[in-house]
């Protein structure tokens, strides 16, 4: 990677839309979802696994295809652009590592209905470039991203547990905004590609808040219980793949 491809990394590794710009969508989530007053145990910290768990979410974070983005055109000219398999296993491990390892079948389901549509219309693209399955024509395929988005949106809460006090407070913020980072590059309509970066970045922090004050408001009314949310998630996800699978017909 020469000179120019390196600086381009690390800016997207550490200011955006990676590190800086995911910290404060997580925030702006934090506050919307009411983070901020919750008191936690005197033995509540961070372990080396939350360490490295928001680190694992803030490289998936710096993988998004936001307008503008520096890895957008990393890495070498001839390997493959930013992948969607590996912002799938980034945000897959900072999830595993970074909340309390119960794995009921609920749980399963939910991180199933998260990952495999997006695999799915990945497959259909014939291609793990992210940017290329997020531009993909046709109303099919259009409607199967946002199916897959909102299977990501509504799995989120049964992975991340925002209620889990034993999670520091940056780190469940972080598990929420990432992957409403994602489902936003799914939701995204075709001018997209075309905004500024400020703009992009404005309205995505925007969303990542408002998710974050649904999922609070979801959470309240469902006494935070997340089983059905897991159900509509997988629900979302089955019709995403059918939709995907007719699309190549």
């Amino acid at each position: 990677m020469d000179a120019l491809g390196l600086f381009a990394a690390v800016v997207a590794v550490t200011l955006f839309p990676g590190g800086l710009f995911a910290c404060a969508a997580a925030g702006g989530a934090a506050l919307a979802a009411g983070f901020g007053g919750r008191r936690r145990p005197v033995d509540n910290g961070w372990t080396p696994a939350a360490f490295a768990a928001a680190a694992l979410l803030l490289f998936a974070a710096a993988l998004v295809p936001l307008p503008q983005s520096p890895a957008l055109e990393l890495p070498a000219p001839g390997d493959a652009p930013t992948n969607v398999l590996a912002v799938v296993l980034l945000a897959g491990g900072g999830v595993a590592l970074g909340t309390v390892p119960r794995w009921p079948r609920s749980r399963i389901a939910a991180a199933l209905a998260a990952c495999v549509p997006l695999l799915v219309v990945a497959a259909q693209a014939a291609t793990l470039a992210f940017p290329v399955v997020v531009g993909l024509p046709g109303p099919r395929l259009t409607a199967g991203r946002a199916l897959a988005a909102a299977a990501i949106l509504l799995a989120v809460p049964g992975l991340a547990e925002p209620d889990e006090a034993t999670v520091p407070v940056l780190l469940r913020a972080l598990l929420l905004a990432v992957p409403a980072m994602v489902a936003t590059v799914l939701l995204a309509p075709p001018g997209w590609s075309g905004l500024p970066a400020a703009a992009a970045a404005a309205l995505t922090l925007v969303g990542v808040a408002l998710y974050g004050g649904v999922v609070r408001v979801a959470l309240r009314a469902l006494h935070g219980k997340t089983l059905h949310l897991s159900g509509v998630a997988c629900a979302a996800a089955i019709a995403a793949i059918v939709l995907t699978v007719l699309a190549s017909r």
